[in-house]
């Protein structure tokens, strides 16, 4: 698990750092925070060198399209010039593990467009500099237990295809979930099926809807469950909260000794059911030790956090961080039990 994480120069965060991490942190602030910067940070981190990571988090984002126009949008203010540092330590052995990246630069000799989907920067008026202009990323990672070795990849467009090189290994298992990855159901099913887990899923699922006696999956590859009908229903169909609900349960239970990440978990969930998936999520974060961090919007879910985390946890292993951003400044700030009862009672803003 994560004991702290410290960010630079990613998307439109400066500089970040969170210390004293929990084993469930909720994280919450105002619009362009960085709250979803900081999930991608996180993501990023546990793949090591897993270069497809900045693309999956850009279609995450909802920007499907492949081009060298974007990669200059994970560096803050678009400047290349600066890389992105993330580093973490670890809880057990207070090791540090460090991501650094940085633009792979295509040298442009001409203000013209070199294709379609790679535009060259020109060369100001009095500036004797040439142009460049990014046609991919490298992600060089690094930790304290052998500050020597270096494990390296790429990822970069060659025309129209993108191309990925080196190392990707990781042995943290990692998920992230949101909206768009709302019904990425299939493969988390099938693995927690092999890991006999489907009961705990049902289990955790009938506190939301009672009427769920099982879930599979059709031949067609449709997730379906069984809530008493003459025939199966496609979980699909049961509305946004449940199928939420879903994939918040199959990433936790899919990732024992690891870590989810969890964007804007309100979307779609009723505050009636609020306090129950919090309950589900604390409890399945301590019994297969899955670090959780969440973000959201919501002074509902907030109070619903509130309310269902053990008082004994509050303050060690159930966090709650407000990002606060000043200009281009930011911090995190750590609410106590006290400061939040206080808060909530008094209707302040914590989100």
């Amino acid at each position: 698990m994560f004991k702290s994480i410290k960010i630079k120069n990613l998307r439109a965060i400066t500089e970040l750092e969170i210390e004293n991490l929990g084993q469930v942190n909720l994280i919450v602030g105002q619009n362009n925070c960085g709250k979803t910067t900081l999930l991608e940070a996180l993501f990023f981190i546990i793949g090591r060198t897993n270069s497809q990571l900045p693309i999956n988090a850009n279609v995450f984002r909802g920007l499907t399209f492949l081009s060298n126009e974007y990669w200059d949008t994970f560096f803050n203010n678009m400047d290349t010039d600066s890389n992105i540092e993330i580093s973490v330590i670890l809880r057990e052995m207070e090791e540090e593990q460090k991501l650094v990246i940085h633009p792979v630069i295509q040298k442009q000799t001409t203000a013209k467009p070199v294709s379609s989907d790679i535009v060259s920067i020109g060369i100001q008026n009095g500036d004797a500099k040439p142009a460049f202009t990014p046609n991919g990323l490298e992600l060089i990672y690094t930790n304290s237990q052998d500050p020597t070795a270096k494990s390296i990849s790429r990822i970069f467009l060659k025309g129209n295809e993108l191309i990925t090189e080196g190392t990707k290994e990781s042995s943290v298992r990692g998920v992230f979930v949101c909206p768009a990855t709302r019904f990425d159901w299939k493969a988390r099913l099938a693995s927690i099926q092999r890991k006999k887990r489907v009961g705990e899923l049902i289990s955790s699922l009938k506190e939301i809807e009672p009427d769920i006696s099982d879930i599979r999956i059709n031949e067609i590859g449709i997730l379906e469950a069984d809530v008493g009908l003459r025939k199966l229903i496609p979980v699909n169909l049961m509305g946004g909260g449940i199928a939420n609900s879903l994939s918040i349960l199959l990433a936790m239970l899919d990732s024992q000794d690891g870590i989810v990440l969890i964007d804007e978990v309100e979307d779609g969930l009723h505050y009636s059911i609020q306090n129950k998936i919090w309950k589900a999520i604390f409890n399945l974060a301590q019994k297969l030790n899955v670090q959780t961090f969440v973000t959201t919007h919501s002074n509902e879910c907030i109070r619903a956090f509130s309310n269902s985390v053990d008082m004994t946890l509050f303050g060690s292993e159930a966090k709650l961080f407000r990002i606060e951003r000043k200009d281009e400044k930011f911090r995190a700030v750590e609410y106590t039990q006290e400061l939040l009862s206080e808060s909530l009672e008094s209707k302040w803003e914590v989100r």
